[in-house]
């Protein structure tokens, strides 16, 4: 996979970009989007499946869910894992380091407050799409989570709710007339700005609250 994509003025945009969280329901696209903020915004992608401890991908392989003390532990492996990420990029040279991507579902509140807890400069990306399109690409992908766990799984999400800060991507990648560009374009506007917040802000949707 090309790790970065060279282009105009690449190197003054990292500095407007915050480290980012896609999480969301299995199929959403989450993975997906990470790949496309690597090649085409300059981030360091990290799928969280590649920090799943061996029981967890048992588990998944054997068509079951995840235990809540399962869920808990993966998800301080996953602060751990974002931890190191951070310390690597930091170490680079400053013309070498980017922003880290991260995707994962995180699918329980408690989870994802834990990892912004740790984590307050992540800014989270719940990334929605229509159910047709989720379900046909659990279907089609050779992963872990197939559509029966997939649908299953689903159950156990817990919707932001009000106080929670996130972003909203709507993917409607394959869904007609949806095109990755315009994806790709969606994801600039969101993740384009300085960061930290508490530094001014372009004319765009404010950053911090939960919105579509």
């Amino acid at each position: 996979m090309e790790k970065r994509k060279a282009q105009p003025g690449s190197d003054e945009l990292l500095r407007f970009l915050a480290p980012v969280y896609f999480f969301g329901l299995p199929g959403a696209g989450k993975s997906h989007c990470g790949r496309l903020a690597e090649q085409e915004l300059g981030y360091h992608f990290h799928d969280g499946d590649a920090w799943l401890p061996e029981d967890l991908k048992a588990s998944l392989a054997r068509g079951e869910g995840f235990t809540p003390e399962q869920r808990d532990r993966y998800a301080e492996a996953i602060v751990e894992q974002i931890a190191e990420a951070k310390a690597v990029e930091a170490a680079a040279r400053c013309e070498a380091a980017r922003p880290i991507a991260v995707a994962q579902a995180t699918f329980k509140r408690r989870h994802r407050n834990m990892i912004r807890a740790v984590h307050p400069d992540l800014v989270f990306v719940w990334v929605q799409s229509g159910e047709q399109a989720r379900l046909t690409r659990l279907r089609e992908r050779n992963h872990l989570v197939d559509e029966e766990l997939g649908v299953r799984m689903a159950r156990d999400f817990e919707p932001p709710q009000d106080g929670e800060e996130c972003l909203v991507l709507q993917n409607g990648v394959g869904e007609d007339p949806e095109s990755e560009a315009d994806l790709v374009q969606r994801l600039r506007g969101l993740l384009q700005y300085r960061h930290p917040p508490s530094e001014a802000l372009p004319e765009m949707e404010q950053p911090l609250q939960c919105l579509n």
